[in-house]
């Protein structure tokens, strides 16, 4: 067994043809057909099921993608990490970012990424939480970091928890919400609320308004903003209001539901060779996560 015919396996699991296949790895097609046939033989086990031209997975190698798939991986980090440490690797990476974490955090991690990995160019855009996923999926870019409001089960699509993050419902310190005691959902439905609004299709209930009257931005500072100058309600991450908090600037909804927790995630492609700049964002993120 060789990590080539891993990487055919993988491939043609991926498209159902040995053709497409052959042409994505722009090889032969009977080199291909053959390493699959010299695995199975090795494995002594029939990894497809064959109809026609069209090739599905057995139960047996339904069992063994998710393991091949982390080889092929695995492989990869290691090559890139030879190469970083020898000076040579050069590229470009495109990271995606929601707001939820403070523009401050985000300054300085970008400084210390590029003077720590400075072979690679890192281009990083602002999104909506909710279309963190989708801008992966559709090779947009090849990370992206933020609230997990989607939790795809997309099996192109990696989700990794970095932390939890708390989510509250506030108010402005002087909205008449705040001065509730216990604040039910009709009383919610009858104030301005500012959601989270995103350009995915995928309907996601988590994310629909609960007031009658609202408006939608792809934006938490601007929900904020609206929050603190338009009398509106809404539920904002806790690391982008603590100073608004302690400065009692804002008030948090005394509701049932007016602290959650969310996971902050890194959305990355099934297989996506991960550059050893993603892992040490990664964990930069996770710490301050985890001491916040």
């Amino acid at each position: 067994m060789n990590l080539s015919q891993i990487d055919a396996f993988c491939i043609i699991a991926d498209t159902g043809s040995v053709s497409e296949a052959a042409r994505q790895l722009d090889c032969n097609r009977t080199k291909l057909s053959m390493a699959i046939k010299a695995l199975e033989k090795e494995l002594d086990t029939q990894l497809f099921i064959r109809s026609g031209n069209h090739l599905s997975l057995s139960e047996a190698g339904k069992a063994i993608y998710k393991d091949c798939r982390n080889l092929l991986v695995t492989e990869s980090r290691i090559r890139q990490t030879c190469v970083q440490a020898s000076g040579e690797f050069n590229a470009e990476v495109w990271i995606a970012r929601d707001d939820s974490l403070p523009d401050e955090l985000w300054q300085d991690l970008a400084h210390r990424l590029n003077k720590q990995f400075s072979a690679t160019s890192f281009n990083m855009a602002l999104a909506s939480s909710g279309d963190l996923a989708n801008l992966v999926v559709t090779g947009q870019v090849d990370f992206a970091f933020g609230v997990d409001y989607e939790r795809i089960n997309d099996p192109n699509t990696t989700s990794q928890p970095l932390g939890k993050i708390r989510m509250m419902s506030v108010c402005n310190a002087t909205h008449p919400l705040s001065k509730l005691r216990r604040v039910s959902d009709n009383e919610l439905r009858n104030n301005m609320q500012a959601v989270m609004v995103y350009l995915n299709e995928k309907d996601n209930p988590e994310l629909q308004p609960l007031s009658i009257q609202h408006i939608g931005f792809s934006s938490f500072d601007y929900i904020l903003n609206s929050i603190l100058t338009e009398g509106a309600w809404g539920v904002l991450p806790e690391p982008l209001i603590r100073h608004h908090l302690r400065n009692q600037d804002l008030a948090v909804i005394k509701h049932t539901y007016g602290l959650t927790q969310e996971d902050y995630c890194m959305f990355s492609l099934v297989g996506m060779n991960e550059h050893p700049g993603m892992t040490w964002l990664a964990d930069k993120l996770n710490e301050y996560l985890f001491d916040f």
